[in-house]
């Protein structure tokens, strides 16, 4: 469901799965739709309605614009599909609840695409961290930043849409974060929401983790330049630092031996993610990512939005 640039993205990645046939892409624009099935060989359609009445699709795979994903995914549930949902997961608590309690009666499985947990070098800093090699972490580093993108109806400029920069692109980090030092206990940001920058949406959030751990996040729509991102994290023993500028290498600082470590990149991350997926639909194992984590990174977003508008300390848990 969406022919746009995520969907392109999933549809080239199931093109290297022989596992997975696409049956069909739907989209309100129907060049769209006839461009983005003939790259898999799929038949187009105009809707979700269109495309369940003419095939036997076992899964939904969701990726349309945030506000459409409550609607769509609760008709997917209750017609008993499989539904790959990409993050977030919606754009509110009471819709993120809506999608979790309707497929836990549902014959179909959710699955929430918070694809930096597949991405190498974010996989082996977890892994590091996971094995003491950083000893005790104190403190984590990240910086995301892209152009402000031109979706369609220009959605990404609309804060009712899309989130803004707190709910579309540093979900990404606060996920990860969170899947490395669990909950957080308080967020603290500042930026440039709600006021006119022409185009810009830019965010500083800290996160203090019930675990004693800070990190400091930076996201940044309408960064004058490619779309980047980095990540650090500080232990007792070592530091490990990353990015985008040489996203196959890890450089660890300290610990036992300094090095630059090669983390090998044979597929894309987000086929990774979805062979991950269907791998689950087939063994019936749980997932990496859970809808439980969608909507707790998705309360940490809101509360960033909150502690931005009040200027204010904010704990996840009392947002609603």
């Amino acid at each position: 469901m969406g022919a746009g640039f995520m969907g392109s993205v999933h549809l080239a990645a199931y093109a290297g799965m022989p596992e997975v046939d696409v049956v069909g892409v739907a989209d309100s624009n129907p060049e769209a739709a006839v461009t983005a099935a003939a790259t898999v060989e799929a038949r187009p359609y105009a809707s979700y309605e269109e495309l369940v009445a003419s095939e036997d699709a076992e899964v939904v795979d969701i990726c349309l614009p945030t506000a459409f994903h409550r609607d769509l995914a609760l008709r997917a549930a209750r017609d008993g599909k499989h539904v790959i949902l990409e993050k977030p997961i919606a754009l509110t608590l009471a819709e993120a609840d809506e999608i979790l309690e309707v497929f836990e009666h549902s014959d179909g499985r959710l699955f929430v695409g918070h694809v930096v947990r597949f991405f190498p070098e974010y996989v082996q800093i977890k892994r590091m961290i996971d094995a003491g090699d950083l000893g005790r972490v104190g403190v984590a580093r990240t910086s995301r930043r892209s152009p402000l993108l031109m979706g369609w109806n220009d959605w990404y400029a609309d804060r009712r849409a899309s989130g803004g920069v707190l709910v579309d692109l540093l979900i990404h980090d606060f996920d990860f974060l969170r899947w490395c030092f669990g909950e957080v206990e308080r967020v603290y940001a500042r930026g440039v929401q709600g006021r006119e920058y022409n185009r810009l949406d830019y965010a500083l959030v800290t996160l203090r983790f019930e675990g004693g751990e800070i990190s400091h996040l930076e996201g940044h729509w309408g960064y004058p330049g490619p779309f980047n991102y980095s990540i650090e994290v500080a232990g007792s023993r070592a530091l490990v630092t990353a990015g985008s500028t040489d996203p196959s290498s890890l450089r660890l600082t300290g610990g036992a031996q300094e090095s630059g470590g090669i983390v090998p990149v044979s597929k894309s991350p987000y086929q990774s993610e979805l062979e991950h997926f269907i791998g689950c639909i087939a063994s019936g194992e749980k997932p990496i990512v859970s809808g439980e984590d969608a909507r707790a990174a998705l309360a940490i977003s809101l509360a960033a939005i909150e502690s931005i508008r009040t200027g204010k300390p904010v704990k996840p848990g009392e947002i609603v």
